[in-house]
């Protein structure tokens, strides 16, 4: 992949430059610039780097998908990987990545773990807890009128249950789907039983046929 360009943006000066120390004991690494704001940052994307790791505090009161689109006119190439103080629910997760950013790390991990995040954004993948890309995914591919052509009386499925269902559509144990979502086995089985009645099926098998001709 040769040397991967970054543009560090944190609003605290402090936290960028010690990641900043950090990455340039990576030969794979280099530092392009550091930027406090979110406008000194779009100043120096003329610099064109492969990954811009944004601290989501130095977006302040400007929302990330206008950055994006700004990131996107001005230094089309360049990916953005987000840095979060404290991480926040799922579905903020979801839209972000929806959004366009390539993935997501807390402030506080270790340089050499957002080190890794980087290289992997870099080569165009998506840096993400399994549960975010699955129930990214679903959203994106679960969508009403879609559902709508298998079963065109369909009942609305909750996100929860969409959820369910894109890990079924995978091949997902409903011990794996209890692990991912953070819920019991018992619980699963519950969404799995309204899901199925909704979509007329009885069994998991029959879903999965379902959905999978069109």
């Amino acid at each position: 992949m040769g040397v991967i360009s970054v543009m560090i943006v944190d609003n605290e000066s402090a936290r960028a430059e010690k990641l900043a120390s950090a990455f340039r004991l990576h030969g794979d690494l280099t530092v392009l610039a550091t930027a406090t704001s979110r406008e000194r940052a779009i100043k120096q994307l003329s610099l064109a780097p492969a990954v811009v790791l944004l601290n989501f505090d130095a977006l302040k009161d400007r929302t990330l998908s206008r950055f994006l689109r700004t990131v996107q006119t001005k230094s089309p190439s360049s990916r953005v990987l987000l840095a979060y103080t404290a991480l926040p629910e799922d579905d903020q997760l979801i839209d972000a990545i929806r959004t366009g950013i390539r993935g997501y790390v807390r402030a506080g991990d270790p340089p050499a773990l957002v080190a890794q995040a980087i290289r992997t954004v870099a080569a165009g993948e998506l840096w993400a807890e399994r549960r975010i890309l699955v129930k990214t995914i679903s959203r994106h591919l679960l969508l009403p009128d879609s559902l709508r052509s298998h079963v065109p009386d369909l009942q609305p499925l909750t996100m929860r249950e969409r959820d369910m269902l894109s890990m079924v559509l995978q091949g997902a144990t409903n011990r794996e789907i209890a692990e991912m979502s953070s819920i019991s086995e018992r619980t699963v089985k519950t969404h799995l039983y309204r899901v199925f009645r909704k979509l007329k099926v009885k069994s998991r098998a029959k879903a999965i046929a379902l959905l999978s001709n069109s």
